[in-house]
């Protein structure tokens, strides 16, 4: 049984670090394509411009 929950946990961590290798992936592809800042930078800045 241990044995079977360590495999699923191990699974579980492989199938998160795919999600974000394809989210980094994504994102860097996005700037790279239309040449935009990152998308925090651009949080930052619609935050910002709400304060107003």
């Amino acid at each position: 049984m241990q044995g079977m929950e360590e495999k699923q946990s191990h699974q579980e961590d492989n199938e998160e670090m795919i999600k974000m290798n394809i989210k980094q992936f994504i994102e860097a592809t996005r700037q790279y394509l239309f040449e935009l800042p990152p998308a925090q930078a651009l949080l930052a800045a619609a935050t910002v411009g709400e304060d107003r």
